[in-house]
C-alpha cells in the first residue's frame, strides 16, 4: 500500500473511531445519542417536519428508539454518520443532518437533515450541509454526495439547487408509503468533488 492510500485509510479509520464534532458559524454538530432523545421524540411528533421525511411514524417514542439504535450501528459499521446540530448561543437542540449509505469503495454517500419546525426558514440546513460537504470532501475524501427527495418537498429541492447540486433525475414512485396509501417518486440530485474545488477549501488528493 503506498504513503497517499495508507493516509487515506487512517483518516478514514479516524473518523470512524472518534466522532467528528464539526462546528459552523452558529452550531455545533455533535454525535446524534440518546441525550437528544426527548427532543427527537418531540420532533419526530410533529407531522409537518416529517411530511417528506420516508418515515411512517406511528409510535414516536418507539420511532426515537429505534431510530437512535440505527444510526449508532450505522456509524459502527462505518455505513452512516449523524449529528446532532446545537445552537452555540442558547446549546438548543434544532435538529439532525447527517450521512448515510455511505460507500467507501466507490467514494459516494447520501446527505440528508431534519430541522424542527420553530427553527424552520433561517439558513440551518444550508450552513450545515457546507461543513458536511467540506467534511466530505476532505476527511473522508468521497467524491459524490447524493440528495434524494421526494418529489413534493419543494423548499428541499429548492435548497439543494441553491447549493449547486446537479439534478440527476428521477426514482418514479420508488417507495410506498401505507400511511397515505400511496407510491412515491423520488428526485435525485447530486454534487461531485470537482463541482465544489474552485468554490471550497478541497484538497487535491487522488480518490482511490
Amino acid at each position: 500500500m503506498n504513503k497517499d492510500k495508507l493516509s487515506l485509510q487512517n483518516e478514514r479509520e479516524r473518523v470512524f473511531s472518534e466522532f467528528p464534532v464539526l462546528r459552523t458559524e452558529r452550531f455545533i454538530l455533535k454525535k446524534m445519542d440518546k441525550n437528544y432523545f426527548e427532543s427527537l421524540v418531540s420532533m419526530v411528533s410533529d407531522k409537518d417536519v416529517m411530511k417528506y421525511s420516508g418515515s411512517e411514524v406511528t409510535d414516536a417514542n418507539k420511532h426515537a428508539e429505534f431510530y437512535l439504535q440505527k444510526i449508532d450501528a450505522m456509524y459502527k459499521n462505518k455505513r452512516g454518520i449523524r449529528w446532532a446540530i446545537v445552537d452555540k448561543a442558547t446549546n438548543n437542540f434544532i435538529g439532525d443532518v447527517g450521512l448515510y449509505n455511505i460507500d467507501l469503495y466507490s467514494n459516494n454517500t447520501e446527505i440528508g437533515y431534519t430541522i424542527a419546525k420553530n427553527y424552520w426558514r433561517q439558513g440551518i440546513a444550508t450552513e450545515c450541509i457546507r461543513e458536511i460537504e467540506k467534511f466530505v470532501f476532505n476527511r473522508l475524501n468521497m467524491n459524490r454526495v447524493i440528495a434524494m427527495i421526494d418529489k413534493n418537498n419543494i423548499p428541499s429541492i429548492r435548497l439543494v439547487e441553491k447549493l449547486g447540486f446537479f439534478r440527476d433525475g428521477v426514482l418514479r414512485e420508488h417507495y410506498y408509503n401505507s400511511l397515505d396509501n400511496k407510491y412515491i417518486s423520488i428526485c435525485v440530485y447530486s454534487i461531485i468533488r470537482r463541482d465544489r474545488q474552485s468554490e471550497m477549501d478541497i484538497t487535491n488528493k487522488e480518490v482511490f
